[in-house]
Parts: C-alpha cells; structure tokens; sequence
C-alpha cells in the first residue's frame, strides 16, 4: 500500500523537483526514522555477528543500483513494455531464489503468479492517457529487469548476513550505505550534467507528500518488506509487491485522477490472485 501510494505522489513531485534530488532525499530523509527505531526497540537475543564492510557495502550498492537502474529504465522505456516488466518481477525474483537458495514455492504460486502478473498489465495498460502505439523496445527494459534483480539479490543476501541483527537494525544499516552511496551520485550528477533545483518554496501538500515517500516509503515499508522476507521467502513477497499498483489506483483517484475499468478490472485479478494463495497457506496451517 505504501509503495502503490508513492507513485502518484512522486509524479506529482516530479512535476516541480529534480528525480535525481528526490531520490536521494528519500534516502536521507527516511534513514534517520530507521535509527530511531532501531534505539528504541529491544535488540534480539543473542550476539550477533561482526559486521563485515565488504558485505554491507554490497548490499547497499544494490539498493543503490535497484533505485538508479529502476529511474533510467522507466524513463527509457515504453510505459507499455515497462510495465509488462515490473509485472513480471515475481518471475525474476523466483528465477534468482531457486538459483541462490535452491527454494521451492509453495502450492498455488504459479496460479497465483499467472493471475498477479496478468492483472498487473491490464492495470498498466489501462491507465487513462497511456501512451498508445507498439511495444518496441527502447533499451530500458533490460535495466528494469536488473534493477529488480538488483532488489531480490538484496532481499535474500541481507537475511542471509544480517537477519541475527534484527530486521529493523539490518534495514538501517543498508539503507544508511545506500544513502551515502546515492548522495555521492547525486554529486557526481550534479557536477556533470547538473541539476534543477526548485525555484518555489515547497509548500504544505509538497512536504506532506515528501515525508510519505521518506518516512514511509524508505523507513517503513523497507522494514516490513524485509519481515515480509523473512516469513514468507523473496518469491512469495514479491507476487505481494505486485498489488501496488492497485493501491496506486486509489491513491491517483483521491487526487482527482478517475480509473478506468480496465484498471477496476485488473486491480480485482490482482487481488483475487492473492486471496487464492493466501487462502491455500491458511488452510494448509491449519492442517
């Protein structure tokens, strides 16, 4: 719901300030949340592991590569295609767990799989004011599919190292590596090709919608994904993540932006595809 409700907000953020700037800020702005969170909660029993830098800069450098592959590929890329793409990251992301963990799915996944990633393009292509024309490639597409890569590898390598740390405090210490790392690109962008820096002071609404896709949107939403992980596996969590754009729907129509039906009707295969996995697991728990 959280990440859903970030994409309308940050196109609308995108209207007045640089995505290069946003997307650090998200960053350095939520990190500190984190910490916070992280002082304030009981640590977990027992003594962790060392920390090692060559593991956490690891992971950091691929949340960093997941949020500058995911912006490059977006801009270069068919809404159409890219779309199709995003919708097919629960494929990805199942590929690379069997490959790394040797990890099986549980029954129903590949319904579940068929009706998320089908009813995720029907909500792509259904957008009102979609781009018409073919489904050419545009050379975004392959960095969309390695920033996703980029993600699951993430997502399984932090549980792996770091899951004795608490997912709050492993979740800090990644998105902390990111955010340096992403304050340096941002530098490096800004001394190469430049930036636009606002011209307005940001009002009310803005910092509203700044401190969504911060707070919530790095801080929280990055920790539950990461205990969503933990539970469920990286396949399962990310047919999860495909319901975002459902609740992007409800968010846009809050602002004033009317769903079309083919969206209604996507958003409903979506969800459906879902309850059927979750109803399976519930039954099969109660066995």
């Amino acid at each position: 719901m959280i990440w859903g409700a970030m994409i309308p907000m940050l196109a609308e953020l995108a209207h007045h300030y640089d995505k290069w700037l946003l997307t650090s800020l998200r960053y350095l702005l939520g990190v500190p949340i984190l910490w916070l969170a992280m002082l304030a909660t009981r640590r977990p029993a027992g003594r962790p592991k060392p920390l090692r830098a060559g593991q956490l800069l690891q992971l950091g450098i691929a949340m960093t590569a997941f949020s500058v592959l995911y912006t490059f590929g977006v801009a270069y890329a068919h809404p159409a295609t890219a779309a199709i793409v995003l919708m097919c990251g629960p494929i990805w992301a199942t590929a690379l767990a069997r490959l790394m963990l040797g990890a099986r799915t549980p029954p129903g996944f590949a319904m579940t799989l068929g009706l998320v990633v089908f009813g995720g393009i029907v909500v792509m292509l259904g957008a009102p004011g979609r781009a018409s024309g073919g489904f050419g490639l545009q050379g975004g597409e392959i960095l969309l599919v390695i920033a996703q890569l980029c993600w699951s590898w993430y997502s399984i390598r932090a549980q792996q190292w770091l899951a004795d740390r608490g997912q709050i405090a492993l979740s800090a210490l990644t998105g902390t590596v990111a955010s340096l790392l992403l304050a340096l690109v941002c530098a490096v962008v800004w001394a190469t090709i430049g930036m636009d820096w606002p011209i307005r002071v940001p009002s009310l609404l803005d910092f509203g919608m700044l401190a969504w896709v911060s707070v919530l949107g790095v801080a929280v939403a990055i920790v539950l994904w990461n205990i969503g992980v933990s539970m469920v596996g990286v396949p399962v969590a990310s047919l999860f993540s495909n319901s975002a754009p459902v609740f992007a729907i409800g968010v846009a129509a809050l602002m004033g932006i009317e769903p079309s039906w083919l969206q209604l009707a996507g958003g409903a295969i979506v969800m459906m595809g879902i309850a059927q996995l979750q109803l399976r697991q519930m039954g099969h728990a109660r066995r």
